[in-house]
């Protein structure tokens, strides 16, 4: 198949319905109050400053597209390998938790690293379902690098409706440029798994910067994904090798 064909599997009308209706409901719900806040003050009497209400119009809208545009979605939560993509998400929630996280509200680090992470990792679902879900599977067969780069731009604009500045990353042009490279990563990690969960936490990873768990994570990952269909590769051997 050619590019040009690979290209024209794409479900161009429906991405771009999806991204529309995911800047007009992220927008809204960012005027909203901020909801987790409320949330985690009445549980945890904790008055924390992150917000989710921007994953969750982004939530609303990818669930709403879902419903409309139903095909069979090859992106799953948990991929085609369930006990890997948990151990994945588990080992991300476990090395920072060993490891801790420091806090203004006198919690013990450690607790605080599971608590903070679980709940980070809960977000990025939200943001995964879209980016590597729904429109990771609707750019078809478009080859992996270019789903990639158009995941990468698309997720980054999107950050414009919610961050004041991007000064922190040099401008927006370097951040968009840093969303493609890490959409890249992503995009490929679930051409391998089909896991929502892996590309949330690879998320995650890239979000919290603790270079001993980085480091720890990304050696463990990359030995999971790289052996990820190891066993069907093995069966065909014996297969071929049995025929033979």
């Amino acid at each position: 198949m050619t590019f040009k064909n690979k290209i024209s599997t794409a479900k161009w009308i429906q991405i771009l319905i999806f991204y529309l209706l995911a800047l007009v409901l992220t927008y809204t719900f960012t005027k909203f109050p901020n909801l987790i806040r409320e949330l985690w003050i009445s549980v945890f009497d904790l008055n924390v400053s992150f917000s989710w209400n921007h994953g969750i119009g982004l939530l609303i809208a990818t669930i709403a597209c879902y419903l409309l545009f139903k095909q069979d979605y090859k992106t799953s939560f948990l991929g085609n390998k369930h006990l890997k993509s948990l151990i994945i998400a588990t080992s991300y929630l476990i090395i920072y938790s060993l490891f801790g996280l420091s806090n203004k509200f006198n919690i013990n680090e450690h607790f605080w690293a599971l608590i903070f992470c679980s709940s980070m990792l809960i977000y990025d679902i939200f943001e995964e379902i879209a980016w590597r879900g729904f429109l990771n599977d609707k750019l078809g067969k478009t080859p992996t690098l270019v789903k990639g780069i158009i995941t990468g731009i698309l997720w980054g604009l999107w950050h414009i409706l919610i961050f004041k500045s991007f000064n922190q990353f040099g401008g927006l042009h370097y951040f968009v440029l840093l969303t493609i490279i890490v959409s890249i990563i992503m995009s490929y990690a679930v051409k391998k798994t089909n896991s929502i969960l892996v590309a949330a936490s690879i998320h995650g990873l890239l979000i919290l910067r603790n270079n001993y768990v980085t480091i720890i994570c990304i050696v463990i990952w990359t030995l999971l994904i790289i052996t990820w269909e190891r066993d069907k590769i093995f069966n065909r051997r014996k297969t071929a090798y049995n025929n033979g």
